[in-house]
């Protein structure tokens, strides 16, 4: 049995304290050290994209990093600001303590998370989502022993962490204050987010006394209902966001809202303060008319022969986001069961990004046989091996060269072949089998994997740094069986294909599990069509492959015609919203009861989830 490691504590650390850094150790114990040493930071070109990604939080949280600034070279410290991946995206401070940083990859770049670097302030408070003082030997790399770092999550309206804010400096120099001043300063990073809402903003604080610097804010939509907040009002309302988001805003505060100081009482009858804000109306500019949209000769593009279907309601805001992701210039990762829909999802990115002119090239690692990968991903030159075409080959990189690159179950990709594809994704050139020249790429990257490739990484499956490349955006499928709208979805596609089901019929669909997701719904679906062409089914012979189907699940009611799209829609309402709440109560068991990874799953919006629970 393995002693576990001796785990030197700072003098005085708290018990709490002590607490997160055991787990920290406990969760980082089976990194590969491997995978820790020697980082590769990003080419100055990935960094700025990174960078121009989060420009928006680089320029709000400018005054807290010039004051911090000046306090670091002071001390001789830096202070450093990464995303919520955990890559440092900036740094300012001494620059005498800049170097020594940069000995233990303390520099942008680098992502800090757990994953990458152990137990350290940036990658635990990333983690457990709170500030936290990593010092001297708490580090779970020896080499990290040198620092004290403070780090601090800075969080958006909902409760998202947008990034961390750090100052590390000398571990033989640690201040006690330094915590408290990074957890403030990230705290007003924050209300500065909020404060460029378009949303009303009601600022408030306990008592009727005069305005002090921890002011509490809550975001309102047009009914009222809280849209947002900061940490101040949380502690203020006694509450987390969990419970504040969706809410109508009087069930936690009575009383008039005002846009001067007005008497406000808490649910529980404490005095507050308060005043409403209404942000001024945005400054719209004129839009061109829209174009007619160009013919396949104008355009030079040959007509697909089989169109994509369209977007609905669970895919349009995932594609929304990786199409802005893509053109920003980072790399998106889709993540999903099988059958979710993640090439599908991958070809309208392309369709719709800056890089529809150029081609779509679909990689699907698994299926490519492990001594063909690299020949068939970075080519060859003539006669570069037994068996090599005479002309040689150009790879599939530099085949998609300007347009998107779809790596498909990236997860299992050979360990020995990620480490030359992390190169080629990280420098953009890529070398042929047998040749001494390197070619430059350019190309959109979208990645997709049915496996978690957080746990791949912690078994050593798959390198953490390959892993941080792929995931600038990552985005989740939800199953199909996570679908609110699952009976209409259902009842919709089977009337594209000319049928009508009956009651029982489409709740007998909505209540199968769906292990093959959208892919098994519409094979069974066409089979089902193929099968029975009349208005109404009425058999259920070799429907699912496991037989789940009750046998008279196809059958119309008895002495009633065939009901039409609409009664369907109608007549199971109270079922559907039994059925809506089961999938529901799913989706949190799977989740663990995290609101925002359950509405993802069920591809939702949050405050929507949050009314849905009322």
């Amino acid at each position: 049995m393995q002693t576990p490691p001796t785990i030197h504590l700072a003098p005085g650390a708290r018990p709490q304290t002590a607490t997160l850094i055991h787990q920290s150790w406990a969760r980082c114990a089976d990194l590969d050290p491997a995978l820790l040493a020697d980082p590769n930071p990003l080419p100055r070109a990935d960094l700025d994209l990174r960078r121009e990604a989060h420009r928006h939080l680089l320029r709000l949280a400018e005054p807290s990093l010039g004051a911090l600034g000046a306090l670091a070279d002071s001390a001789h410290s830096v202070v450093l600001l990464a995303d919520a991946s955990g890559l440092i995206l900036h740094e300012r401070g001494s620059h005498s303590f800049q170097d020594k940083a940069r000995r233990v990859a303390l520099q942008p770049g680098v992502s800090w998370a757990e994953p990458a670097r152990g137990t350290n302030a940036i990658g635990t408070a990333l983690h457990d989502g709170r500030a936290v003082r990593i010092h001297g030997a708490e580090h779970f790399l020896a080499c990290n022993s040198i620092l004290s770092c403070h780090a601090a999550p800075i969080f958006s309206a909902t409760g998202d962490i947008l990034g961390i804010l750090d100052l590390s400096g000398p571990a033989d120099d640690m201040r006690d204050y330094v915590l408290a001043l990074v957890q403030r300063m990230a705290r007003g990073i924050a209300d500065q987010i909020l404060g460029e809402s378009p949303l009303r903003r009601l600022d408030f604080r306990l008592g009727q006394g005069p305005q002090d610097d921890d002011h509490a804010i809550l975001l309102l939509d047009d009914d009222a209902r809280i849209a947002g907040a900061n940490e101040a009002a949380l502690r203020t309302l006694d509450a987390d966001w969990g419970r504040l988001i969706g809410t109508p805003c009087a069930q936690w505060i009575d009383g008039p809202l005002h846009a001067r100081d007005t008497a406000l009482h808490r649910h529980d009858g404490r005095p507050l303060t308060g005043r409403l804000i209404t942000p001024p109306p945005a400054v719209t500019r004129p839009t061109l008319p829209p174009q007619a949209p160009k013919s396949p000769a104008q355009t030079g593009k040959r007509p697909t022969a089989r169109p994509l279907p369209a977007p609905d309601t669970v895919s349009s805001p995932l594609l929304d986001q990786a199409v802005r992701a893509l053109d920003t210039g980072l790399a998106v990762l889709l993540c999903g069961e099988t059958g979710t829909g993640k090439e599908v999802l991958s070809r309208h990115i392309h369709a719709r990004s800056a890089w529809h002119t150029g081609p779509f090239i679909a990689i699907n690692c698994a299926a490519l046989p492990e001594h063909l990968v690299e020949s068939e991903l970075f080519g060859y030159e003539p006669g570069a091996f037994t068996g090599a075409r005479r002309e040689g080959a150009r790879g599939l990189l530099r085949q998609a060269q300007g347009g998107v690159l779809f790596l498909d179950e990236i997860g299992d990709m050979p360990l020995t072949l990620q480490t030359r594809l992390l190169r080629v994704l990280q420098e953009r050139e890529v070398q042929p089998l047998g040749s001494d020249k390197r070619i430059p790429l350019e190309f959109g990257l979208v990645s997709a994997s049915h496996q978690d490739l957080k746990t791949l990484v912690a078994q050593g499956r798959f390198r953490a740094d390959l892993y941080y490349r792929l995931q600038d955006m990552p985005l989740h499928l939800p199953p199909l069986r996570g679908r609110p709208d699952l009976a209409v979805f259902i009842d919709e596609a089977y009337r594209a294909l000319g049928g009508s089901l009956a009651r029982d019929a489409l709740l007998a669909l909505v209540r199968h599990d769906w292990p093959g997701n959208y892919r098994e719904l519409f094979s069974v679906l066409r089979r089902l069509r193929c099968q029975h062409p009349g208005p109404t089914p009425v058999a259920t012979e070799g429907l699912f492959p496991d037989g789940t189907a009750p046998t008279s699940a196809f059958q119309a009611d008895e002495g009633h015609a065939p009901e039409d799209g609409a009664n369907v829609r109608s007549r199971p309402d109270t079922g559907l919203r039994a059925l809506e709440r089961q999938a529901i109560e799913q989706a949190l068991q799977a989740c663990q009861g995290n609101i925002s990874r359950a509405a993802r799953r069920l591809g939702i919006h949050r405050s929507t989830l949050y009314r849905k629970l009322q």
